[in-house]
C-alpha cells in the first residue's frame, strides 16, 4: 500500500489541503471581482445624484416633504393577515371530502380571528402622515 493512500494522508487531504485550495480560489475570485467592479472616480465626480435618495428611480425635484419610516406598515399587516387565509384556502381545495368539513370550520375560524387584524391594517394604511419622521 502506497503512502498516498494511507488514512493519515487522506485525512490531511480532506480536512486541510482541500479546504485551503477552496479558500484560496474564493479569495482569488473575490479579489478579481473587486478589481473588475471597482468604482470609477471620474464618473463619481460628474454624478451629483449618485448618493441622493430617489423616488421610483426618478431624480429628486426639490426638497422632500418628509421621510417615512413605516409608510407601508398597514399593507404589511394586511398581507400578513391575508396570506394564511390564502394558503389554508389552497389546502381546503386540495383536501379530500373526508376532511373538507373540518378544514372549512378551521378556515372560517381563521378568517374570524384574522379579520380584525385585516381591518386594523386597512385603518393604519390610510394614516401615513403619522408615520413621518
Amino acid at each position: 500500500m502506497s503512502i498516498a493512500y494511507s488514512p493519515l494522508v487522506l485525512a490531511a487531504n480532506s480536512f486541510i489541503i482541500v479546504p485551503m485550495i477552496i479558500l484560496a480560489l474564493l479569495v482569488g475570485v473575490i479579489v478579481l471581482l473587486r478589481v473588475a467592479l471597482r468604482a470609477r472616480t471620474d464618473i463619481e465626480r460628474h454624478e451629483p445624484y449618485k448618493y441622493l435618495p430617489f423616488e421610483s428611480s426618478n431624480p429628486p425635484r426639490g426638497v422632500g416633504k418628509s421621510r417615512l419610516t413605516f409608510q407601508y406598515f398597514g399593507y404589511l399587516i394586511m398581507f400578513l393577515a391575508v396570506e394564511p387565509m390564502v394558503v389554508l384556502l389552497t389546502f381546503l381545495t386540495a383536501a379530500s371530502r373526508n376532511y373538507s368539513g373540518d378544514l372549512l370550520l378551521l378556515y372560517l375560524t381563521l378568517v374570524a380571528v384574522l379579520a380584525p387584524l385585516l381591518a386594523y391594517g386597512a385603518y393604519v394604511s390610510k394614516r401615513v402622515p403619522e408615520w413621518g419622521v
